[in-house]
């Protein structure tokens, strides 16, 4: 029903026509299922990317029939824009899912996930000692409860006097990386297949390399926040980052690379714990997946 303020004039032709745009099966369209809390607690997203809720808990509600039916989609699937568009139906608060840290990322989606078709899940795992092919039932919520040590992005590590934070890249860097690796893979067995000559063939092979190190420049300088210089300096702007790192010496990359190892020791691993039908077994196998067939497993 419409209330219409005492202080507005409307004849009832009008009123009627006001009530009549309201949806009579809104009461009955999709409403949060679940609430999840962001290992993140909301940093590292740009200012409006997120609308974090006072008590941290981000609303979930079911997939459309518009988001299957766009998960369906190769196209959608292969360019991340199908996962985006799923992300911003199915949790309101994310305002530009592009943005997202790569440490909530599997959070959001078995939320999404458990919010869509419950909490258990068909999983296939080989057993390493018979080779047997298992097939089970997991409870997703294991895994949206498991905790982030957050804390090891506050810490940084030194190179000549300059203070390196890092942070998690974000899901359009990620989905690029896998675009940028996809492209670069398909181009070199192109390139190896063609009738080029040998000279052709190795100019091809040179601007492919060039490409695919440039984009290693480009991620390395996603993974740092700011840096902190030894005059106090603090220098968080993306572009000067970048002008670094593609002029700095080779022992800040292997600097880097060692810290981000060490960062990546404290994520813990997913696993699921289970036993071989087949020869009883006990062992543990990584519980993975990927955004294009992680929804495909519901029907």
């Amino acid at each position: 029903m419409v209330e219409v303020p005492e202080n507005f004039s409307m004849n009832p032709e009008q009123v009627a026509q006001m009530q009549n745009q309201t949806n009579p099966l809104q009461r009955y369209m999709r409403q949060p299922s679940i609430y999840i809390k962001l290992p993140s607690n909301g940093k590292f997203y740009t200012p409006g990317a997120i609308d974090m809720p006072v008590n941290g808990e981000i609303p979930v509600m079911p997939m459309s029939t518009k988001d299957e039916i766009t998960l369906n989609t190769p196209d959608a699937l292969m360019n991340g824009q199908g996962v985006v568009d799923m992300i911003h139906s199915c949790c309101p608060s994310i305002k530009n899912a592009w943005d997202i840290p790569i440490v909530d990322l599997d959070t959001i989606l078995i939320g999404i996930r458990i919010a869509s078709y419950g909490e258990n899940m068909e999983y296939t795992s080989i057993c390493p000692e018979c080779e047997n092919s298992d097939n089970y039932e997991i409870d997703l919520r294991q895994f949206i409860d498991m905790p982030v040590n957050m804390d090891i992005y506050n810490n940084y590590f030194d190179y000549k006097g300059m203070q390196i934070y890092i942070q998690p890249i974000n899901y359009q860097t990620l989905n690029q990386q896998n675009l940028e690796n996809f492209e670069q893979q398909r181009l070199i067995i192109m390139v190896n297949d063609s009738t080029l000559s040998g000279e052709e063939k190795q100019r091809r092979f040179a601007e492919i390399f060039n490409t695919m190190t440039n984009y290693t420049v480009a991620n390395i300088a996603g993974s740092i926040n700011q840096i902190i210089t030894p005059e106090g300096h603090t220098v968080s702007n993306p572009d000067h980052i970048q002008e670094f790192v593609r002029n700095s010496e080779r022992q800040f990359y292997n600097s880097l690379k060692k810290h981000l190892e060490d960062v990546n020791k404290g994520v813990p691993e997913k696993l699921v714990h289970t036993t071989c039908d087949s020869c009883q077994h006990k062992y543990a196998t990584p519980f993975s997946f990927d955004q294009a067939n992680f929804f495909a497993f519901a029907s």
